[in-house]
């Protein structure tokens, strides 16, 4: 039993269930019901949405692994209590892990990919795979340069979701217009607030590892500026979500959805605010992460919003 856990925590399993609930409320209570209202049927019926989804939970976990494989030596400082591989997990287990959830995720996107009518999407799989291979080996080390790549994977998934949905880009009709249109904006917000969230946690959960980090030669942005110019920096991204967040707010509030407005202040603007107050008192390795769980909520809070969004559309 202790093994199958420690394999659980090494997989970063409630990460993957978010990640799949994610797409999961991405596609069946957003994608789907502006598709629907458009007349128009999804490209992917729900045993292909699954497989998707599963393909990225895999891609998600290979990238864990062999993101803890490289890390043996920085975690045993950072995170000696998350420390499994080498312990309680072989190494060459852990790689085994790595090549088998990468491969069947890349044999379940070629199908996907011929089954949408566009072969080119079974490239999706095998960047994304090289990607978090590139960014657990180097990229994590350098300034910005791995908090960008990881930020711009973590909104990926939800871009994934519309990709598959071939009929939207080359619309025939002006309700597949509407519904392309509708979709692409909707997609592009939930994108950027994943961005700018993940980038925002990346660059705390730095902070929290700046011993470990240092010791073994990484160039992160606390590293090489500060603990202060770090905060400055993730203030700057800050005031970016609330712009974006108030850009939402803006039509129901001229509309006189004062609801929708108030929903969104309690739910992202106020655990957003309270997290950055945290932020710039934090002065220690346990403050930072309790910012980095505050962030996580948030970006839970900002995913719970398809559920609202959707009932909006159904009343």
């Amino acid at each position: 039993m202790q093994h199958l856990i420690s394999y659980l925590k090494l997989l970063r399993f409630g990460n993957l269930l978010f990640i799949a609930f994610t797409q999961l409320a991405f596609h069946f209570y957003l994608v789907e019901p502006i598709l629907e209202n458009n007349g128009q049927v999804s490209s992917l019926d729900p045993m292909d949405t699954i497989l998707l989804i599963l393909s990225t939970v895999l891609i998600a976990a290979g990238g864990y692994v062999i993101n803890d494989y490289f890390d043996v030596k920085i975690d045993t400082i950072n995170k000696p209590d998350r420390l499994f591989i080498g312990k309680s997990v072989h190494r060459r287990n852990a790689i085994l892990l790595h090549q088998i959830f990468s491969g069947t995720a890349i044999v379940m996107g070629i199908y996907l990919a011929w089954h949408s009518g566009n072969l080119k999407l079974m490239m999706i799989q095998p960047i994304t795979i090289a990607f978090l291979w590139f960014y657990s080996t180097g990229y994590k080390k350098q300034p910005f340069t791995g908090n960008i790549l990881i930020s711009f994977l973590t909104g990926f998934v939800v871009i994934m979701t519309v990709l598959y949905e071939t009929a939207l880009f080359k619309p025939q009709s002006t309700d597949q217009f509407n519904a392309a249109y509708a979709i692409f904006i909707r997609t592009f917000y939930y994108f950027l607030f994943a961005f700018l969230l993940n980038m925002m946690r990346e660059i705390v959960k730095d902070m929290e590892d700046v011993e470990g980090d240092e010791q073994h030669g990484c160039r992160t942005i606390p590293i090489i500026w500060g603990a202060q110019t770090a905060k400055h920096i993730i203030l700057a991204i800050a005031l970016l979500v609330f712009l974006l967040i108030i850009q939402v707010q803006q039509t129901p509030f001229i509309h006189g959805d004062y609801l929708t407005v108030i929903y969104l202040m309690q739910t992202l603007q106020l655990p957003l605010v309270i997290a950055l107050w945290k932020l710039y008192t934090a002065d220690s390795k346990k403050h930072y992460k309790q910012v980095s769980m505050l962030l996580k909520l948030v970006m839970l809070m900002g995913t719970l919003t398809i559920f609202y969004f959707y009932y909006l559309m159904s009343i």
